[in-house]
């Protein structure tokens, strides 16, 4: 069989996977995709002939694989939780590495300990492909979730960069931890700085090329797709890490890419797509392998009369745990730190002193029922996948340090695909338990309810994704989709009423003024002119808006006017002082304002509250708000936010049709339903672009 026959059978097994995965739900595509390889296996393919050069699968698989994590990764979230992610992405690493390293020695003797290390490091990094892919009926807060893809992400270059060293330590026969360290140290930050440097060229370069006039979408679509492969071998080839390189220019893609226009928004569309077909089949190509590889490893070894078979499956039971067992341990970790610090925090603003606050702090348990069953879930949803059985093919075939082959590496290969299967079938039947998906058994009876539960889901994802520069032109598109909503409730006769949550906003910028009157930041006048303003609001919502009522608006407002009037001929330095308590006025209106948006913000993924509710809110306030900072917009501000407000909106769609997919394959809406929202997706997209 040639190589070109042997790549189009594996093309045809991830094709068929992903008919197979429309058809079986409650299966994770990963293990119908090594599920197929077993058959294909069975079926007399093998892998015994086709000996890949380690480097070239290393640059195939791994570098477009960790770019198009990177791209997608939330930066500003992937910042705030840099502490516990480098944590997971480093510390966890290298004492995994050390488990499994000395564990596996200890054992079994008759492997180097280099080499144990080495199996250590390549059963670091998790697969976050395989936990997106996952049986839809795990639910993921979004703290976890940020959590696990800056884990998968970072973990993944550190991993290979430890494997990297342990293999040289192998092949050389030597070790200096001294000389390792400053190595490590130079290809860790060097290949960060070496990819910023890379990405920042490129981008530079594409700006050029667009200022020539040169917009052409497959022009600009297969640089991004080759920009992974060239950043790592240029990186490998200046002695710094490729990995990392990739990594960091993955990561500051979005910085360097700023530009709007209709031209960059098609290619954006474009990119998205051709990157999730190339990304599905990277992955499905490497777990079909995996499959393949599994019959060819285990009869190999089960045939192999030094090991016993039951010794070999007690060893793949016992790293298996091992690994569960560690990540578990340090998630556990993880969650006490992180509710000492809550409790700290709580403590300090609530005025407690030191006393209090280290009495509250000792009285916190090391572990709970929640957050043991919280750190197990944790410690399922990594699993072991593609990056994981990558880098173990890139093991030598022999060693410098001792002629011949290598005979070790068939045998670390199994145990690695052993550990991959325990994970991956832990993560796929074990994780729902612990973590029950919500709203994963709520399937829809009508098309409008699929319909404005697309929208709340995008209405939140575009809220996730508000910088300070796309505020405005996000504000607008959110609005668009809560009129969306509106009008789908108008036709079927829904009444809807955030009058409680409007009463609730005011009751947070009421307690914002009361807390600054009470700690004398603002002078009591006009902490209760505040006041009275809220309660008026207040009595806005909550009566009747009859005749008697409206008469005593009018009195009020005419009781206002005339004491305005006196003081204005009582005070002769009225106009000073007036000027300078407006001023105040408006500063502490801002400030409350600005609590309630934080309030708000807080809320939007709250399935308390309705998603349109909160966002409508949200952009009202936020309109107050820049009225009260006396934001001017001129028609240049005018254009720029139309402009982002397009780039958007295209967002949005694209969300949207996300979203319709991800119900459909988890079976909460039919074929029907997600062709006819699609369809109309499809339809608002092509009258976009016919505007712009």
């Amino acid at each position: 069989m040639s190589t070109f026959t042997f790549v189009l059978i594996l093309g045809a097994a991830v094709l068929v996977s992903s008919a197979i995965n429309q058809v079986v739900s409650g299966v994770a595509t990963p293990l119908i995709q090594i599920g197929i390889g077993v058959l294909l296996a069975f079926a007399g393919l093998t892998t015994s002939n086709f000996q890949v050069d380690p480097e070239l699968f290393l640059v195939l698989f791994i570098a477009p694989l960790l770019y198009h994590e990177a791209r997608n990764t939330d930066k500003v979230a992937l910042w705030s939780n840099r502490a516990k992610v480098l944590s997971l992405a480093v510390g966890l690493v290298v004492v995994t590495i050390l488990c499994i390293g000395f564990t596996l020695h200890t054992l079994e003797p008759t492997i180097p300990l280099a080499a144990a290390f080495a199996l250590g490091a390549a059963l670091g990094p998790t697969d976050a492909v395989a936990v997106a892919s996952l049986s839809k009926r795990v639910s993921l807060k979004r703290r976890q979730s940020i959590l696990l893809s800056g884990e998968s992400l970072i973990n993944d270059a550190s991993g290979v960069v430890s494997f990297q060293f342990s293999i040289a330590a192998l092949t050389t026969g030597t070790f200096s931890l001294i000389s390792a360290t400053g190595a490590f140290l130079v290809s860790f930050f060097g290949g960060i700085a070496f990819g910023l440097v890379l990405a920042a060229l490129l981008a530079f370069l594409v700006s050029r090329v667009r200022d020539l006039g040169l917009e052409d979408t497959t022009f600009h679509v297969l640089l991004e797709v080759l920009t992974p492969f060239a950043v790592f071998l240029t990186a490998e080839h200046v002695g710094v890490s490729g990995i990392l390189a990739v990594v960091a220019a993955g990561l500051s893609y979005s910085f360097f890419n700023r530009d709007l226009g209709p031209s960059i928004a098609r290619m954006k569309i474009v990119s998205s797509s051709v990157w999730r077909v190339l990304s599905f089949m990277l992955n499905g190509l490497v777990f079909v392998l995996l499959g393949i590889q599994l019959p060819h490893a285990m009869m190999g070894m089960w045939e192999e009369k030094a090991i016993g078979n039951g010794e070999l499956l007690f060893l793949v039971l016992v790293i298996s745990a091992i690994v569960i067992g560690v990540r578990t341990l340090w998630f556990v970790g993880i969650s006490y730190v992180g509710r000492k610090q809550v409790a700290q925090a709580e403590q300090r603003n609530s005025g407690g002193t030191p006393e209090q606050v280290r009495r509250v702090l000792h009285s916190i348990r090391l572990v709970t029922p929640d957050s043991l069953k919280e750190s197990l879930a944790l410690a399922l949803a990594g699993p072991k996948g593609a990056i994981t059985l990558s880098i173990m093919f890139t093991l030598p075939w022999s060693l410098n340090a001792a002629p011949g082959v290598f005979s070790q590496r068939e045998f670390l290969i199994f145990l690695a695909c052993g550990v991959i299967l325990v994970t991956l079938l832990l993560a796929n039947f074990a994780l729902p338990a612990l973590l029950p998906d919500e709203q994963g058994e709520k399937n829809y009876a009508t098309d409008t309810d699929a319909s404005i539960e697309v929208l709340r889901a995008t209405i939140e994802e575009l809220a996730a994704r508000q910088t300070r520069e796309n505020r405005r032109a996000t504000q607008t598109v959110m609005a668009q989709y809560n009129d969306r909503i509106d009008r789908i409730k108008q036709g079927t006769g829904e009444q809807d009423d955030d009058s409680v949550l409007r009463l609730e906003a005011l009751e947070w910028e009421q307690e914002y003024v009361l807390s600054a009157i009470d700690e004398e930041r603002v002078s009591p006048v006009v902490g209760y002119r505040m006041l009275r303003r809220i309660r008026q609001s207040k009595n806005l919502i909550q009566r009747d808006r009859d005749v008697l009522w409206l008469f005593g608006i009018i009195a009020r407002r005419a009781a206002l006017v005339s004491r305005s009037i006196t003081r204005t001929l009582l005070d002769s330095n009225v106009l000073s002082d007036g000027f300078e308590e407006e001023r105040e006025v408006r500063q502490l209106q801002a400030e409350s304002l600005e609590y309630v948006v934080k309030n708000l913000r807080a809320r939007l993924d709250d399935p308390n509250y309705r998603t349109e509710h909160v966002s409508s809110l949200m952009v009202q306030v936020q309109r107050d708000l820049r009225r009260v900072k006396r934001i001017g917009r001129d028609i240049g501000t005018v254009a720029r936010v139309e402009d982002k407000a397009t780039e958007v909106r295209r967002a949005g769609f694209l969300i949207e049709l996300e979203h319709i997919q991800q119900m459909y394959e988890s079976g909460r809406i039919n074929r029907h339903t997600a062709k006819h929202m699609r369809e109309n997706v499809h339809m608002m997209q092509l009258e976009l672009e016919d505007k712009v």
